[in-house]
């Protein structure tokens, strides 16, 4: 049975995802290169999981045996405003957990496919199993690795969430990937106020530990770096996206009322009952309220020394 890919991809747009494209299963040997240099610099700092199943990251027949396509789709999340003044939030984390949202889209996908191929088989994936969702959808042609280690769409922009059914079923045409698009830019490197984005044999990493996003979602510890600058964020970091010039002028998706907007300005004087109530089901969920009050803490001003 072999799939239309016109027809799989009208299927993803009529769930509502931006993009889609499809690229054969394989070896993605050239990313097996850059995990393995990048795990060796210990740039995954405390995210121990990133060793683990290391080679299943660029290889889907050892998460599906026999897979054929794999079909990454695209979900734009960029939004109408955003939150000003102190304690920013990541633009991803406004709505809905984008793990939830995506995987009821994946298996609407899936639902709709199975009209017309009623023996098509699939798995879907949203960045939870140790699959590439960027590398793969560079394969698939949605965009290309930009400087700040994100995929980079030329239609949407970086603000972008990701998401992949592997089938084992082959398709008519699968797409190419794109030329990189990010030329001599390097405006992203040059922004992130810890340097976090480093040139490793001629290719841009980026080493978590430094990073204000990592520190401030993943890393667990009672306290964070003395050093580490969080530029206004508390939870998450979209700096080397606000600067990216393929951000400029792609159109918002989301569009975010006042009330949201007070919403996610008020958790900074919530208490942990509130906050609980507050975040359930979003991506703020993933950390406790005790990193966020260190986050907190840490984004406050230091006083100046008195005369």
């Amino acid at each position: 049975m072999t799939l239309d890919s016109q027809f799989i991809k009208s299927c993803a747009n009529s769930v509502g995802f931006h993009d889609c494209g499809i690229a054969q299963a394989r070896r993605l040997d050239d990313f097996d290169a850059t995990l393995s240099t990048w795990l060796s610099h210990r740039y995954n700092a405390d995210m121990q999981y990133m060793q683990r199943n290391a080679d299943k990251r660029g290889d889907p027949q050892l998460l599906y045996p026999g897979a054929k396509s794999v079909i990454s789709v695209l979900l734009s999340y960029k939004p109408s405003r955003t939150v000003e003044g102190p304690h920013k939030i990541a633009r991803y984390a406004y709505g809905d957990d984008y793990h939830l949202v995506i995987k009821r889209m994946l298996f609407q996908m899936i639902t709709l496919i199975k009209e017309r191929y009623p023996d098509f088989n699939a798995r879907p994936f949203v960045d939870t199993a140790p699959i590439s969702d960027k590398r793969w959808a560079a394969a698939a042609g949605l965009g290309w690795i930009g400087r700040n280690t994100l995929l980079i769409s030329p239609t949407y922009g970086s603000f972008c969430n990701l998401g992949e059914l592997v089938s084992d079923s082959p398709v008519d045409a699968y797409d190419s990937p794109l030329p990189n698009g990010c030329g001599s830019c390097s405006l992203c490197v040059k922004s992130c106020p810890n340097q976090a984005l480093q040139c490793v044999e001629g290719r841009y990493m980026l080493d978590a530990a430094k990073c204000t996003a990592y520190n401030t979602i993943e890393n667990r510890h009672d306290s964070l770096p003395d050093s580490q600058r969080l530029a206004g964020y508390v939870f998450g970091c979209d700096i080397c996206q606000e600067v990216c010039p393929h951000n400029a002028d792609t159109l918002a998706a989301v569009q975010v009322s006042d009330e949201k907007i007070s919403s996610l300005q008020q958790l900074a004087s919530a208490d942990e009952s509130s906050f609980d109530d507050a975040t359930r089901d979003t991506p703020l969920s993933r950390i406790s309220y005790s990193q966020w009050v260190r986050n907190l803490k840490q984004d406050e001003p230091s006083t100046p020394p008195q005369p």
